[in-house]
């Protein structure tokens, strides 16, 4: 949400409608299962090929794990 003053100044309540939002909403959404799926496939490959853990790889699919799930029990707390 902008404030009014901006938007009026910005004329953003032209150009950013509820679509707008709706598509960015997916294309975010899109962007974070296709990064989530190349880093799982990027750490398939050093635990097979290269036979070593790379745990800083774990620990960020550990925390797009936990925020996600976060943002699932707030979204469902709000509404």
């Amino acid at each position: 949400m902008t404030h009014a003053t901006l938007s009026r100044i910005l004329r953003l309540d032209h150009i950013a409608d509820e679509r707008t939002r709706e598509h960015q909403r997916r294309s975010t959404s899109a962007a974070a299962v296709a990064g989530a799926l190349t880093l799982f496939a990027l750490l398939e490959y050093r635990l097979l090929v290269e036979h070593s853990v790379p745990w800083d790889l774990v620990w960020v699919i550990y925390a797009m794990g936990a925020t996600k799930i976060a943002l699932v029990f707030w979204y469902r707390l709000r509404n």
